[in-house]
């Protein structure tokens, strides 16, 4: 347990952005299992799709390269699905 009082504030606001950060990864994880299920995609879905990949991988939630893995797969996903 933390003693000091920067320590207890500091332990306090990790959980919180833990808490935060654990929901905006399962979202993306819904949305992309979401994609892989509908056939009928848009071309508004996989942008707003790649737009929060962008947005986690800015903020370091999700790394660089794994967004635009990411981005790339559900381009040439939804180009085969065209």
């Amino acid at each position: 347990m933390p003693q000091h009082a920067g320590a207890v504030r500091r332990a306090r606001l990790s959980e919180k952005r833990r808490t935060a950060n654990k929901g905006k990864k399962v979202d993306l994880r819904k949305m992309l299992k979401e994609f892989d299920a509908s056939a009928a995609t848009s071309a508004d879905d996989v942008k707003k799709l790649q737009s929060k990949l962008d947005k986690l991988a800015s903020k370091g939630l999700i790394h660089k390269n794994y967004a635009s893995n990411k981005k790339s797969q559900l381009a040439k996903r939804s180009k085969a699905k065209a």
